[in-house]
């Protein structure tokens, strides 16, 4: 194996290069699935979910194509990594709305804004988080990190924890507040992220204006 004088290259064998990654250091065993899901959610910024194959991902990351299946069973489940970081960036940033404080209705209004922006800039992970996956119970870390988004919109809405994963019969209950709201901004943020509603001026702040104007409509009730 050899290297080239600047390290951009690496030799690895002939007619196979593996592509210096800046500030992932030389390959090694330890990083591969780490890199496959950076890799993933790299392309996602603008490519479909369905362009992206387990041969792209490791030519993307330097690895053979077998080596993929060492570290996950299938592509699916490598998105639904994806969607779990996705679904935990949600959180952190609704974290610090909540930890921002202010008026209940200000906050939601934020919080309806903040998906909406989200899913019209990264509408392939928007998809991948909300329903473009199938059967997701497998998949322990995508539940718990969509459950911890959940339950921080939970507290936004309701001014408390009242979400119990291990029991929905109460949660349905005692969240249908919260229930209701997130069912109107995924609608919401979806129905931009598609086309479905038109941005009349074409410009993020007529946007943000709109999602607001909705936002506290439905706060106030319909027929306000």
């Amino acid at each position: 194996m050899t290297s080239s004088a600047s390290g951009k290259v690496i030799e690895i064998a002939p007619g196979r290069r593996l592509r210096d990654r800046a500030g992932e250091g030389p390959y090694h065993k330890g990083n591969v699935k780490a890199s496959l899901v950076a890799a993933a959610r790299r392309l996602l910024e603008t490519e479909t979910v369905e362009a992206i194959t387990a041969r792209r991902l490791c030519r993307e990351v330097g690895v053979s194509s077998a080596n993929f299946y060492n570290h996950f069973d299938s592509l699916e489940q490598l998105f639904l990594d994806v969607a779990a970081e996705g679904f935990a960036s949600r959180a952190a940033e609704n974290r610090r709305l909540l930890k921002r404080g202010g008026a209940r209705e200000d906050m939601l209004v934020q919080l309806a804004q903040n998906l909406v922006e989200f899913a019209c800039s990264e509408p392939e992970l928007f998809r991948l988080m909300f329903g473009q996956l199938g059967d997701v119970s497998s998949h322990p870390h995508y539940v718990s990190q969509a459950d911890d988004s959940f339950r921080v919109l939970v507290q936004i809405v309701h001014g408390e924890d009242l979400y119990r994963p291990d029991d929905l019969e109460h949660s349905h209950e005692a969240c249908k507040a919260a229930y209701a709201f997130f069912s109107f901004i995924y609608g919401l943020a979806r129905g931009y992220a598609q086309g479905l509603i038109a941005n009349a001026s074409g410009t993020r702040a007529e946007r943000r204006r709109f999602v607001e104007d909705l936002t506290r409509q439905v706060i106030r009730g319909i027929g306000g």
